[in-house]
């Protein structure tokens, strides 16, 4: 079985992606377009929806007694409620 590793790398302005020491020639790689931390920070609809979502799961916590855990399946469905709230165009 294969193991599979996360590494990032920037796109340079000449369009070449340096791969990190110790990666074979050859070797097969995902790439994937990820917004910058800056874009990130900067999205308020997208920070308030997060903000809402971690809101919602630490209420939902709360309202259980001690000896109750949360179950996977609640914990999805206040993430899927969180994320059907209103997003900004």
């Amino acid at each position: 079985m294969s193991s599979f590793a996360t590494t990032i790398a920037v796109v340079e302005p000449d369009r070449t992606v340096k791969a990190p020491p110790g990666m074979a020639v050859g070797t097969t790689v995902l790439m994937a377009p990820m917004p910058s931390t800056t874009e990130l920070l900067n999205d308020t609809a997208r920070r308030a929806r997060f903000k809402a979502t971690h809101r919602a799961i630490r209420e939902a916590m709360q309202a259980h007694s001690d000896t109750e855990l949360i179950t996977d399946k609640k914990i999805v469905a206040v993430v899927r409620r969180a994320r059907q709230s209103p997003r900004a165009g």
